[in-house]
C-alpha cells in the first residue's frame, strides 16, 4: 500500500476533509471577491473600515475553521465537544465577556459608517486621527504624534465629536483681556483677520469674526472664530499659533503704552 492509501485507511472520513477544503476555499475566495467588488464600486484602492472589517471577519472564520478541523482530526464530534464542556464554556463566557463585547463592538465600528479611518475626532479628553480599528481597540494618533489605544467598549460608550463629519469645520480661540487695557475690538479684529489673510486659500470667505462673549469685573472675554474649507488639524493648529502670537503682541504693546 502507498502512503496515501495508508493515510486513507487510518482516516476513513476523507469526505470530511474535502468539506473543510471547500470551506477554506469559499472563505478565501469570498474575502478576495468582496474586497474586489467593494473597491470597484468605490473606485478606490485605499484600505478603509469595510476592508479592515472584512479582513478581521476572515480571520475569525479561519480560526473557527481551524478549531473544527482540529476536532475532526482527533475524531471528536461537535456534539461530544459541546456536551463535555458545557459548564466550562459558561465559565469561559463570563471570564471573556469583555473580550467578546470588545470584538462585537469592533465589528460594528468597522462595518458602520459613523467613523472612518482618517477621521479626526475628540473622545473624552483625547483628540486625534483614527489610524486603525481592530477587534479589541481603536488606535488614535494625537496632535503630538502619540498613539492612543482606546478599547472598543469605551469608544462606543463615550461621547464622540467627529470633526471630519462637520460640514463647516468651525474653529475658534478664546482669550481674556484686562478691561484697563481697553484694546479697541475693531482694530483687534482687523489685526487677527490680517493673520488669516496669509492662509486665505484655506479659509472660507467672510467666516472670521471677533465676538465679545462676556464682560467680567476686570476682564473682557473674547472669542475669535473662523471656518476652514477642509478640516486639517495641523493647519488649524498652525493658524491658531499665529493668532495667539498676534494677540500676545497686541496685549504686550498695550501694556507698554499704558
Amino acid at each position: 500500500m502507498t502512503a496515501i492509501e495508508n493515510w486513507i485507511a487510518i482516516h476513513p472520513s476523507v469526505l470530511g476533509y474535502k468539506v473543510f477544503a471547500v470551506l477554506l476555499i469559499v472563505i478565501l475566495v469570498g474575502r478576495a471577491t468582496g474586497i474586489w467588488l467593494y473597491r470597484k464600486r468605490k473606485k478606490s484602492r485605499n484600505t478603509d473600515n469595510f476592508i479592515i472589517g472584512l479582513n478581521n471577519l476572515t480571520y475569525v472564520l479561519l480560526s473557527i475553521w481551524l478549531f473544527f478541523l482540529f476536532l475532526h482530526v482527533f475524531g471528536i464530534t461537535i456534539k461530544e465537544f459541546f456536551t463535555s464542556i458545557t459548564i466550562i464554556a459558561a465559565a469561559l463566557a463570563i471570564v471573556f465577556k469583555d473580550y467578546i463585547l470588545n470584538g462585537l463592538n469592533g465589528m460594528i465600528l468597522m462595518f458602520g459608517d459613523n467613523i472612518q479611518i482618517g477621521d479626526y475626532l475628540k473622545i473624552g479628553e483625547h483628540k486625534g486621527r483614527i489610524e486603525n480599528i481592530t477587534l479589541m481597540s481603536v488606535h488614535l494618533l494625537s496632535d503630538d504624534d502619540d498613539m492612543i489605544i482606546i478599547p472598543n467598549n469605551l469608544f462606543v460608550n463615550t461621547q464622540i465629536i467627529n470633526f471630519s463629519r462637520n460640514p463647516r469645520h468651525h474653529s475658534s480661540i478664546d482669550f481674556e483681556v484686562q478691561s484697563a487695557q481697553s484694546i479697541n475690538a475693531v482694530s483687534l479684529e482687523a489685526m487677527l483677520q490680517k493673520v488669516l489673510s496669509q492662509d486665505e486659500h484655506l479659509i472660507r470667505t467672510d467666516s472670521s469674526k471677533l465676538k465679545v462673549v462676556e464682560f467680567k469685573k476686570d476682564l473682557v472675554h473674547y472669542r475669535f472664530k473662523f471656518v476652514l474649507k477642509n478640516h486639517d488639524p495641523k493647519v488649524e493648529s498652525r493658524i491658531k499659533q499665529a493668532l495667539w502670537r498676534e494677540i500676545l503682541m497686541v496685549i504686550n504693546m498695550q501694556k507698554i503704552q499704558s
